[in-house]
């Protein structure tokens, strides 16, 4: 990072303050201007001949890659809402006593879970934050443009063509816009309203559909489990009937 290696690092400790005693998480390196962090991504090592659909998340956690699974308990012991939803919808049924990060991990490396798919848990971003928009303040705006979401994209389009993913399902408009041939603008009212929100990766030589959901934690409604298994029903039924997102006008 040359020259704007000591605003980057003081950008970094002001805004991972809380989590800069987690091991490893987080080191700088000023003999060679540089910051070594750790991230996570997860795809199965045992293929079960199902449909590979990527779970794409905006950037890791501080708190869960400190656990070692994605959506890790909060620092308070709150279980994330995603885990009983995705239950809920039959995507990845796994039992409460079981939703340790541990076990997660081996049951989730392994495939070792009912449903129709097999699942890729991946960040567009690397970089371990409260907030995507994080990175960019403590990297500037220069180092962004420049050099991480080149990196970002680049890694996922690799990601996407290795692995074999048929579809990618996001959580997160911003990562959606980014990564999908049409935009969005408003999208929960019209999730709740069952309108399928889906589009096409873009560049890459062959059609892979991606479609949005909720937000994992959005819970702003006295029916949000049901919104939730609603929108995630219809994206599976999307996958499995080998939906066209060239012919849908959702998006």
């Amino acid at each position: 990072m040359s020259e704007e290696y000591e605003s980057i690092k003081e950008r970094a400790i002001q805004v991972l303050d809380k989590y800069l005693g987690y091991p490893d998480l987080i080191t700088f390196n000023d003999l060679d201007r540089s910051v070594t962090f750790s991230s996570e991504r997860l795809i199965p090592t045992a293929s079960t001949n199902r449909p590979r659909v990527m779970l794409l998340f905006s950037n890791p956690h501080p708190h869960s890659v400190h656990q070692g699974m994605f959506l890790s308990p909060n620092t308070k012991g709150r279980e994330s809402l995603f885990w009983s939803v995705m239950r809920d919808a039959g995507w990845l049924p796994i039992a409460e006593r079981n939703r340790n990060p541990k076990e997660l991990v081996d049951i989730c490396l392994n495939a070792e879970y009912p449903g129709p798919f097999e699942l890729i848990f991946y960040c567009y971003y690397a970089f371990p934050t409260d907030f995507p928009e994080d990175i960019r303040k403590i990297f500037g705006r220069k180092h962004f443009s420049l050099l991480i979401e080149l990196e970002a994209i680049g890694e996922f389009r690799n990601t996407i063509q290795a692995e074999s993913v048929e579809a990618v399902v996001t959580f997160n408009k911003g990562i959606f816009n980014l990564v999908s041939k049409d935009q969005i603008e408003r999208y929960v009212e019209r999730l709740k309203a069952g309108e399928l929100i889906q589009s096409q990766i873009k560049g890459i030589d062959r059609f892979i559909p991606i479609f949005l959901t909720f937000p994992t934690g959005w819970r702003y409604h006295r029916q949000y489990r049901q919104f939730h298994k609603a929108s995630l029903d219809a994206i599976k039924t999307a996958i499995c009937s080998g939906s066209n997102v060239q012919e849908s006008k959702n998006t």
